[in-house]
């Protein structure tokens, strides 16, 4: 006869764990659920989804051409205003309304000559001024100062002249000899002189006489007066500038064909070698 079982209160694994309940299955979900839900706030619906990004990139579109038209628009605003500011201030305007116009000045006169005088002396340190009076019929003068110091450093005359029928080059030494002139190319012949004796009134002239036409022109350059150095009276030009600006086309340009000195005229310059030339 077999002994009864003794219970000894144990309990199976199977029987421990409990049976889980279908409240906690369904959590789980749940949680995920919520989790993805913020994922996709403002996201469009899953059946409309591919037209709504289409429709959004356009916006999006859209919005950065407006913006760059209206950079484009207040770009072109500020260079017109920039424009019209700039050619106000170089250019006169209309007057305004109860704005007094200004007096009508003389309209300033360009003069080749004054450039051709600075082009030879400029770099050494010189500069020519319109000495007033400065120009007439048939003649210009220019004061020269030194460029940094501003000190006086004499006076170029040019002066103009008709000689179609010829020209007898004085000769200091003989008032009824003629120089032969030098050859300034085929259409050009001239002289020079120096005197240098006075300490103060130190001179280089030139004499040059256009063949075709007759045209003579004549460059005197003179140290500053009253010195009594001779060193310090030196004229501004050479024997050999004086010369040069005497043949310079932009000299002989310079005078209308009209202008001449033929003389004696008062207001024309006095030259230590006279130009032997009738009326």
């Amino acid at each position: 006869m077999t002994a009864p079982a003794k219970d000894t209160g144990a309990v199976s694994a199977a029987e421990a764990e409990p049976e889980p309940s279908s409240s906690s299955g369904a959590a789980a979900p749940d949680r995920l659920g919520a989790l993805l839900a913020t994922v996709f706030v403002g996201e469009p619906p899953v059946g409309d989804g591919v037209d709504d990004v289409y429709r959004r990139a356009d916006l999006i579109r859209r919005g950065r051409l407006r913006r760059v038209v209206a950079g484009g628009a207040v770009t072109a605003l500020l260079v017109a205003a920039v424009g019209y500011a700039l050619t106000a201030a170089v250019i006169p305007g209309t007057n305004h309304p109860g704005v007094a116009a200004p007096a009508p000045g003389p309209t300033p006169v360009v003069d080749p000559l004054l450039g051709a005088v600075a082009s030879v002396i400029g770099p050494r340190g010189l500069r020519a001024l319109p000495r007033e009076p400065a120009r007439g019929e048939g003649w210009r003068q220019y004061s020269v100062v030194d460029s940094r110091s501003g000190r006086p450093r004499g006076l170029i005359e040019v002066s103009a002249y008709a000689a179609p029928d010829g020209l007898c080059f004085p000769v200091r030494a003989d008032a009824d000899a003629c120089a032969k002139p030098l050859r300034g190319g085929d259409d050009l012949e001239y002289t020079r002189y120096t005197d240098d004796r006075d300490a103060d009134w130190q001179v280089h002239e030139a004499i040059a006489r256009r063949l075709s036409d007759g045209r003579v022109i004549a460059v005197m350059a003179t140290g500053e007066r009253g010195t009594g150095d001779a060193a310090a009276g030196r004229p501004p030009l050479t024997a050999a500038e004086t010369a040069g600006l005497a043949v310079d086309v932009r000299v002989s340009s310079a005078f209308d064909e009209g202008e001449r000195c033929n003389g004696p005229d008062p207001a024309c310059p006095v030259l230590k070698v006279p130009v032997p030339v009738g009326r």
